[in-house]
């Protein structure tokens, strides 16, 4: 009967300790999956807050189960409520104490260790306070009556303080969870940055590109004998009044021409621009007659091919320049390529793109770009030489509806090329400095992911604003970024500013050295606007993307939503600054703000 009450031994069933197996396998992958998920996240800088927090959370449990964990006085009102037999006691020793005999006899020392002695303690007690006289308010005036129904509103309440030991502890619990990453990122960048750059300076030394030292241009003239030799005109007679603009760099670096063929900012590679497409059609319609129709039906408006027979020499140039040459002028005809044509375009003379019709010799002189393919500036663009990048040939082709225009320039990784190469050496070391020394701190709470955000948004969108308002200005450097982790510093330092020992002189040091660098921006060789827009770009993309600490459920919320905020925001700034830069171009609305970034300190210094 007793093995018939035993319930019945289930069947072993065929695979169960298999499947018991493939499930310890499961969960044992799983476990490295997710260790290994955690540590690529650490390594990254986007997770590890989650797990730390649930790691204290559960030796905290387990330090209160074993009864290590010190427990703090609980406060009267957040006491449980007495049972009903506490009551029903404390009833029966009021009524029992209700009369007023005064018990003067009664003496007690130490404590009480018997209910009696107690009872009688108490009655002691009561009757001294019921003969005290009552005292008046703390500030003077008529003791409060039974009769008085005034009452504590919100209004007069003390305020109510917050345990400043919960806070501290959740603080240093927030502090502890954030892990500390290896600042890998800043040191990467920075060794790149350092190597591109003294590879480019020790070339363009090497080239003969390096600029003079000095903070304004100068001219410089021809000799006749000596170098740099005059050159000669179409007629043969000597031009001594031919000039060139000699370059100058006080940041001790290369040329700006040299500059923008290594990859630096320059607004006419990378976006069909407005004055480059009016600077054409004036070219077209000052060499018309051959490429395209001229306005006037004047003969002599336009250009021709001007054969001076004395020196057995031709070219395109205007009825009034030939008769200078003492020349015949053939109206809107090209010169006969079988015999040598003396003028022809000359490009790279400027940064500007600009194109002249002149000597091989003259165009040796001035530094550019004899063209032999062709008689006309309207019938080349010069920007293929500006905009050619060295080592990589990027080049911009000429358009086929007008030759002297480029075809879509679109070199948008000028974006991205400009912050890994410095305009000279006073630039470069101040930067690399202010880089690491800020970088450091940053990417040892943020992570390299997070911190590779915050860099990448402020050093695209400053250049972004750079190109903007000032469209003509070769502009190069970790500048914008670097500002945009000053940037990211001022939001730190307001999140935490509760922690943060004398925050109005951090606070001041911070703002002494962003006007200070700012300041600097208005020299020239300097665009300020990447420093402004990096600025800006930098403290909205660090509110986005920086952890933070919370001293409240009223900061978590407000962070909370500046996060929610801000991350559109962002997106919405990079939208509207792209807008402006390739669509509207248009800086006439602001026509003080040239002064933000050069301010004229002389007369001939902007």
């Amino acid at each position: 009967q007793q093995q018939q009450q035993q319930s019945p031994r289930p069947p072993r069933r065929i695979g169960t300790n298999m499947n018991m197996n493939m499930n310890t396998i499961r969960r044992s992958v799983g476990k490295v999956r997710t260790s290994v998920g955690n540590a690529v996240g650490r390594f990254l800088g986007v997770s590890g807050n989650e797990d730390d927090m649930q790691a204290l959370k559960l030796a905290y449990q387990e330090r209160k189960r074993q009864g290590s964990v010190k427990r703090t006085p609980q406060h009267p009102s957040l006491a449980p409520p007495p049972s009903d037999l506490a009551i029903a006691q404390l009833r029966n020793i009021f009524d029992d104490s209700s009369s007023d005999s005064d018990d003067s006899d009664l003496h007690v020392e130490g404590l009480s260790t018997t209910p009696e002695q107690g009872m009688a303690h108490y009655r002691a007690l009561r009757n001294r306070e019921l003969h005290h006289a009552p005292k008046p308010g703390w500030l003077g005036g008529k003791p409060r009556s039974a009769d008085d129904d005034s009452r504590r509103t919100s209004a007069n309440a003390p305020k109510r303080r917050h345990s400043k030991l919960r806070n501290d502890t959740l603080i240093a619990a927030q502090l502890q969870a954030m892990p500390t990453f290896y600042p890998l990122f800043i040191y990467l960048i920075t060794t790149l940055q350092v190597i591109i750059s003294v590879v480019i300076f020790s070339y363009a030394y090497s080239s003969g590109d390096f600029a003079n030292f000095g903070l304004r241009s100068t001219t410089e003239g021809c000799n006749v004998a000596t170098d740099p030799i005059c050159p000669d005109m179409l007629n043969m007679t000597i031009d001594t009044t031919i000039t060139r603009q000699k370059e100058v760099n006080f940041l001790y670096g290369p040329t700006q021409t040299y500059l923008a063929s290594v990859g630096a900012k320059l607004t006419r590679c990378m976006r069909t621009d407005t004055d480059v497409l009016i600077r054409a059609a004036t070219e077209r319609q000052t060499e018309c007659g051959i490429v395209n129709s001229c306005d006037s039906s004047d003969p002599n408006v336009g250009y021709g091919c001007c054969v001076v027979t004395a020196a057995g020499r031709r070219g395109m140039t205007s009825k009034a320049d030939c008769d200078m040459y003492g020349g015949t002028w053939q109206s809107h005809t090209l010169c006969d390529e079988n015999f040598f044509v003396y003028l022809r375009p000359c490009c790279g003379t400027n940064i500007n793109g600009q194109c002249i019709v002149t000597t091989k010799l003259a165009c040796a002189f001035l530094k550019g770009t004899w063209r032999t393919d062709s008689q006309l500036c309207s019938e080349v663009t010069c920007f293929t030489e500006i905009c050619h990048v060295r080592k990589i040939g990027q080049d911009i082709k000429s358009s086929p509806v007008h030759a002297n225009e480029p075809d879509s320039p679109n070199q948008y990784f000028r974006f991205f090329f400009a912050l890994f190469v410095h305009a000279g050496i006073i630039q470069l070391l101040p930067i690399m400095a202010i880089q690491v020394y800020a970088g450091r701190l940053i990417e040892s709470q943020a992570g390299m992911l997070r911190t590779f955000l915050i860099y990448l948004s402020s050093g695209v969108g400053g250049y972004g604003i750079a190109g903007i308002f000032s469209a003509d200005t070769v502009t190069l450097g970790a500048d914008p970024a670097v500002y945009g982790l000053l940037g990211v510093l001022l939001v730190e330092l307001f999140q935490a500013w509760q922690i943060v020992p004398k925050p109005w002189m951090e606070l001041a040091k911070l703002g002494s050295i962003c006007f200070v660098l700012l300041m600097v921006g208005t020299l020239p060789f300097i665009d300020n606007w990447s420093h402004i827009g990096g600025f800006f770009f930098g403290v909205v993309a660090g509110v986005a993307f920086l952890p933070y600490i919370t001293f409240g459920q009223w900061d978590q919320t407000r962070k909370r939503i500046l996060v929610v905020v801000a991350v559109p925001l962002l997106i919405l700034m990079f939208i509207l600054c792209f807008l402006a830069f390739y669509i509207i171009q248009n800086t006439t609305f602001c026509p003080w703000c040239k002064y933000l970034n050069c301010i004229p300190y002389r007369s001939d210094l902007c």
